[in-house]
């Protein structure tokens, strides 16, 4: 909120405005910031790992991965991998009715 004084029909006013409240940068769910470091550590080990390219990896060999770098939920690994899409490997998702079960993993970079 701040206040300023306008010309408003000829007459002098005190106006007073109020700013929308500012989202965070944060976000959370699947698309929030994750730790610049684990990204640094999954993307070395998806280099290291994946020498024959393509290669079919499953989902569990990319959770063990995420344990490997030190996270503790699955989950979380799989997201990061997620997001290093496009960015530190590409390829594409085998889907089942639960969601990916496996990446072709076509370039690593």
């Amino acid at each position: 909120m701040f206040c300023t004084t306008d010309t408003f029909r000829g007459e002098r006013q005190t106006v007073l405005w109020f700013t929308p409240k500012r989202r965070s940068a944060i976000r959370e769910g699947r698309h929030r910031t994750p730790d610049r470091q684990q990204q640094i550590r999954m993307r070395e080990v998806l280099k290291d790992r994946f020498e024959n390219i393509p290669v079919q990896v499953p989902r569990s060999e990319i959770e063990a991965l995420g344990a490997e770098i030190g996270l503790e939920d699955p989950a979380e690994a799989a997201r990061l991998f997620d997001r290093l899409k496009g960015v530190s490997w590409r390829g594409d998702y085998v889907r089942s009715d639960d969601g990916w079960v496996a990446a072709w993993v076509r370039e690593v970079n």
